[in-house]
């Protein structure tokens, strides 16, 4: 029996084991490398979008992704001592950057925003570190007690998601500069809204056709914030729940563009045909009415549909009623001619009809 000849292919078997655990060792070591990269990738994915799920079923039916469209640079650095309402600390300023990743000119998507005195900023609170969602929460007001999370304004909610109050300083190129400030530097926010008290405002909505400006300077109508604003007494029994409440000095007045007070489409006589009022007159519920009228004096439709089909048959779906109604753009009139009830809702919603688009 040759030894030699036997030693060989074992230190060959050996050499080939030692190979492998070095590949096996640059593999696993290759693998780590990727799952940082991963990781990372993952968080500067977070950074620049906000997923929100709900967290009772993994289903994709229950995700819903939004862009950030900006950041916001501020003085606080951290959470700790970030204001809780941009109210106290009025002086408070801070910038909001568009990113050009989500418009190609992000200072077009501005335009009209200076109009405004206010804006309201969604944004998210992407330092919330709370890994589990309690439905009670104690609000600092509160001292220690606790409440439902959604009757407050608490961070800690299942869908992290803030919403404040802010004055438009100036609005330059792709930034919105604002006093008025909740948030901690880099703050991603999701989107920005004109302040609009005829919308926003309880106490403008009663009030919504009245003339409410005090200053028209041919472009703009300043109004009266309608908590600082002087009240009459209602008729009836009502309470002053707002007489001693402290005001922000941001708030003191409020300024939209004239097409808000005066907007450039006019308001449409609504009447109703005799077979749609004898079928309104035979419901046992006295609100779909008014609910037609508001809609239709209003012209639902786009300004596509109204400039193509000067004059058409409309119909659109409210409840369980279909409303069938012919537009007549040279009396800015619009006749509801019938009213027919859906049989079953669920299987006429993605009807035609009960998508509000014209019938030629």
């Amino acid at each position: 029996m040759d030894i030699t000849t036997d030693i060989e292919p074992l230190s060959d078997d050996v050499s080939d084991l030692g190979e492998g655990l070095k590949q096996l060792s640059v593999a696993r070591a290759q693998i780590n490398a990727l799952r940082k990269q991963n990781e990372l990738l993952k968080k500067q994915l977070n950074e620049r979008n906000v997923i929100v799920a709900t967290k009772h079923s993994p289903k994709d039916s229950d995700k819903i992704e939004f862009s950030v469209i900006g950041v916001v640079k501020t003085k606080f650095k951290e959470r700790r001592c970030v204001p809780r309402q941009p109210g106290l600390c009025p002086l408070a300023q801070a910038k909001l950057t568009i990113l050009n990743t989500i418009f190609t000119n992000p200072s077009h998507a501005l335009e009209g925003l200076a109009d405004f005195s206010h804006m309201w900023v969604l944004f998210h609170f992407h330092k919330n570190e709370t890994t589990h969602v309690h439905a009670k929460v104690s609000p600092p007001r509160l001292n220690g007690l606790k409440t439902g999370v959604l009757g407050t304004r608490s961070p800690h909610r299942p869908s992290p998601i803030g919403l404040s109050l802010v004055q438009i300083d100036k609005v330059e190129g792709n930034s919105v500069y604002f006093s008025g400030v909740d948030m901690i530097d880099g703050t991603p926010v999701i989107d920005i809204k004109p302040y609009i008290p005829h919308y926003d405002a309880p106490m403008m909505l009663r009030s919504f056709n009245q003339s409410i400006s005090l200053v028209d300077n041919g472009s703009h109508q300043i109004l009266l914030d309608p908590l600082t604003a002087n009240r009459e007494d209602p008729d009836g029994e009502e309470t002053t729940c707002y007489d001693n409440m402290p005001l922000s000095p941001l708030h003191s007045k409020v300024r939209v563009p004239q097409w808000i007070t005066e907007p450039l489409t006019q308001e449409l006589t609504v009447e109703f045909s005799s077979r749609a009022r004898e079928f309104l007159d035979g419901l046992n519920t006295n609100d779909i009415e008014p609910t037609i009228v508001n809609i239709l004096k209003e012209d639902p439709r786009s300004v596509y549909v109204r400039e193509r089909y000067s004059n058409q048959f409309y119909t659109f779906l409210i409840g369980g009623f279909h409303i069938s109604c012919k537009f007549d753009n040279s009396k800015h009139s619009v006749n509801v001619y019938r009213i027919s009830p859906v049989d079953n809702l669920d299987s006429n919603a993605d009807q035609e009809g009960a998508q509000c688009l014209s019938v030629n």
